[in-house]
């Protein structure tokens, strides 16, 4: 199986647990990456993702993401593809991390633009091809309309991105829905697209390979069966199903302390999974920590609409 052929499922991005002094609990890292292989995460199902956008991997030190590198190579123990998330915007340490990950063993990189102020086209290409050069590393582009504003991968660019050597991925979604479709259209044969959007049954219509997923720390086997469906091109289903399972979403808007407002999805995420029963501790500084009276609003939220009945929890 080549590379390309590896980046394919659910893609579950892990939070990075931390400890009540901000350091990173590598052994519930260990626990939880186990805990999803026991599960059924596995190699043609899934990809595990540690210091992603939901690991918080934009706050972890260096020294913090290697360990946390080196935690999901030995935990997940060859049976399912690893993958660790670089938001580096200074090229030389994004290529110092990719060299790292190639040399313990991580299959995949998550690798943001460079995204201080929008970049050109030329700009993010070159900092994707000075990667690509530097680490043999499988890459997934990662489109990040909101990080840049003014700024996403469009066809041009894509033309130049697919040249690359270790580029087999792209995580995908666009506020043009245009863009979104015509992307998706043109070069799903010549990459992966793992689906970044609230459109996951069109994208697999359109070509994608798999999708972004949180839910799966969750209740993984709930996502498996979402999956499923999407290989047995059951759309509709697929759809009802989504919705269903993912009912939660739309549950916490009542919860206003939590919004989507902030530096990074550590605050929203942590407090959803403390409210679940998984506590992965507090979230990454400069990131706010929810109070536990909003995370017992949360809980309360989610016990009077079902939400863990539904999930099985």
């Amino acid at each position: 199986m080549n590379r390309r052929e590896r980046l394919k499922g659910i893609v579950v991005s892990i939070p990075t647990p931390s400890k009540k002094d901000f350091e990173v609990d590598l052994e519930k890292f260990k626990e939880h990456v186990r805990w999803l292989i026991d599960e059924g995460m596995v190699e043609g199902k899934a990809v595990l993702m540690g210091a992603g956008g939901l690991g918080e991997g934009y706050f972890l030190t260096r020294e913090e993401h290697y360990k946390v590198m080196e935690t999901l190579v030995d935990a997940a123990n060859g049976k399912v593809p690893t993958m660790t998330g670089i938001f580096e915007s200074c090229t030389k340490e994004a290529i110092r991390r990719a060299k790292y990950a190639q040399d313990v063993g991580i299959d995949f990189l998550q690798v943001n633009p460079p995204h201080y102020l929008a970049p050109v086209d030329e700009e993010a290409f070159t900092h994707y091809k000075m990667i690509n050069d530097n680490a043999n590393v499988g890459i997934m582009v990662y489109n990040t309309p909101w990080a840049a504003m003014g700024f996403e991968i469009r066809p041009k660019l894509m033309e130049k991105l697919i040249t690359l050597e270790n580029v087999v991925g792209v995580k995908w979604m666009s506020f043009d829905s245009v863009n979104f479709i015509r992307v998706l259209k043109e070069f799903s044969d010549k990459v992966n697209f793992i689906d970044n959007s609230t459109m996951t049954s069109l994208a697999f219509q359109l070509g994608a390979k798999g999708y972004i997923s949180l839910l799966g720390n969750i209740a993984p086997k709930a996502e498996l069966y979402l999956y499923s469906l999407l290989e047995k091109r059951d759309y509709e289903k697929f759809d009802n199903e989504h919705k269903r399972l993912h009912a939660w979403r739309e549950v916490l808007g009542a919860a206003e302390e939590l919004g989507y407002q902030g530096v990074g999805e550590g605050t929203i995420s942590k407090a959803i999974l403390q409210a679940i029963g998984k506590d992965f501790g507090p979230p990454f500084p400069p990131q706010r920590q929810v109070s536990l009276e909003t995370v017992e609003k949360v809980k309360k939220i989610l016990e009077a609409h079902k939400v863990l009945e539904t999930l099985n929890l």
